[in-house]
């Protein structure tokens, strides 16, 4: 027992070292660099109102890919943390909520894509990852980042005037969730998992 004991902590201790050799951790930072400059790139165009497609969780997907799901949400971390810092227009709240639900697309994304083989395992990954990020959204919206916006931003009956303007289905909390952002989340799952794919493939060789 001692020996597959010390088996494992040699075994750990060398995918840690390797995991933070200097090469990896210069790849980590760039792919933080480059999240956080996608992050304050806008489309022109916002759904109800607060929601707006971006692309800044790709780079922690392609980082958890190549070096594991903990990578990923670290590069989800970093480039929060520097539009917290430095840009944020929410007060930190909308930081907070992409750092959430980005982790959770990028988490069971990156384990299922590294653990699958075969033609399914992409659609297997991201398709999870999509499920993952729709009930989590819904859930951290629901009860806590729709509240804190609410709060910060007129109350309750501005936010769900200003989503409703959009989607007139839209007349309280739960149809804020329900119409608004699970739809949204849905979509962007769906985003996010073909842009990743299509831009881990010709690095595979290369990171």
């Amino acid at each position: 027992m001692t020996e597959r004991t010390n088996q494992l902590k040699t075994g750990m201790s060398s995918a840690t070292k390797e995991l933070f050799s200097t090469k990896n951790l210069v790849m980590i930072a760039f792919l933080s660099a480059l999240a956080y400059v996608l992050m304050l790139i806008h489309l022109p165009f916002k759904f109800i109102g607060f929601l707006e497609l971006e692309f800044s969780d790709v780079p922690a997907v392609v980082g958890g890919i190549f070096y594991g799901p903990a990578v990923g949400v670290v590069i989800e971390l970093i480039k929060n943390l520097i539009k917290a810092v430095t840009a944020t227009t929410t007060g930190c709240v909308g930081e907070f909520a992409n750092f959430v639900i980005g982790s959770a697309f990028v988490i069971p994304a990156c384990m299922l894509f590294r653990k699958l083989k075969g033609k399914k395992r992409a659609f297997v990954s991201f398709g999870a990852a999509t499920v993952s990020m729709v009930l989590v959204g819904a859930l951290v919206n629901y009860f806590i980042m729709i509240p804190l916006y609410a709060t910060m931003f007129g109350g309750m009956g501005t936010v769900v005037a200003v989503s409703s303007k959009m989607v007139p289905a839209i007349k309280d909390l739960a149809t804020v969730v329900l119409f608004g952002i699970t739809p949204f989340n849905f979509v962007k799952g769906i985003v996010l998992g073909v842009v990743s794919y299509y831009i881990h493939k010709p690095l595979r060789n290369r990171i």
